[in-house]
């Protein structure tokens, strides 16, 4: 360990009261605080945007999922529906929706796994800050239509980076929000649930991060576990 006491995390997303106590009880001192909000878009608001045809729904969070689930009965349910994180694909089998989720959780491998078939229409149910290359990644053949069904929105705050041994990021635009006002110290190690969340922060300049193979907060979990103990 770093240090004889509890090894002091920060979530800097809100984390679940059940994973918060999870993690205390394995010998952690546990603080979330929220860089970032979120606020959903009612179905009146995008449902007009959706094309009349469309061979396969992509959702990249389960925020997109919670969006469109008022809506699901009036939606035509297309023949080919993606996921990134194995989270994502509960939540839209719990839809009664068939899903397939690529081997790692990125947009670089679903776009892989896409091109194994002949798509040419399909619609990415997301936040206003999408990732940008999933066009670029799918190729010229294939109509991307992106729907905006949730928006996050910065909450930065300053905080004494030294009261803690480890920092969480759950998203690229949690560290957007972090680094306006904060920086990490040379003694906290960062943690982050993905590459695209890892990029992000060594953009920012955050050092040797530490990303589980697989995107989900369980192999988060695991990693920080792993790491300080």
């Amino acid at each position: 360990m770093i240090n004889s006491n509890k090894p002091r995390i920060l979530f800097t997303t809100r984390l679940k009261k059940e994973r918060m106590a999870a993690l205390q009880s394995s010998g952690f001192s546990v603080e979330s605080v929220p860089f970032i909000t979120f606020e959903y878009v009612i179905p009146a608001m995008w449902i007009s945007q959706l094309p009349d045809q469309t061979d396969a729904w992509i959702f990249t969070s389960k925020k997109a999922v919670k969006a469109i689930k008022p809506a699901i009965n009036d939606l035509k349910i297309p023949e080919h529906i993606f996921a990134v994180g194995s989270k994502t694909a509960e939540m839209l089998e719990e839809l009664n929706l068939e899903v397939t989720i690529p081997d790692e959780y990125n947009v670089v491998a679903l776009a892989e796994k896409m091109k194994e078939l002949e798509l040419k229409n399909v619609t990415h149910f997301c936040g206003n800050l999408k990732a940008g290359d999933l066009n670029k990644l799918l190729g010229e053949n294939v109509s991307l239509t992106s729907v905006e069904v949730y928006r996050t929105k910065l909450a930065p705050h300053t905080l004494n980076i030294s009261n803690y041994d480890g920092i969480v990021f759950m998203s690229p635009s949690a560290v957007e929000s972090f680094s306006e006002r904060n920086e990490v110290n040379g003694t906290a190690k960062v943690f982050c649930i993905g590459p695209t969340t890892e990029a992000a922060a060594t953009e920012a300049g955050f050092e040797n991060c530490i990303t589980p193979e697989y995107s989900t907060l369980d192999d988060l979990t695991e990693s920080i576990q792993n790491y300080f103990n």
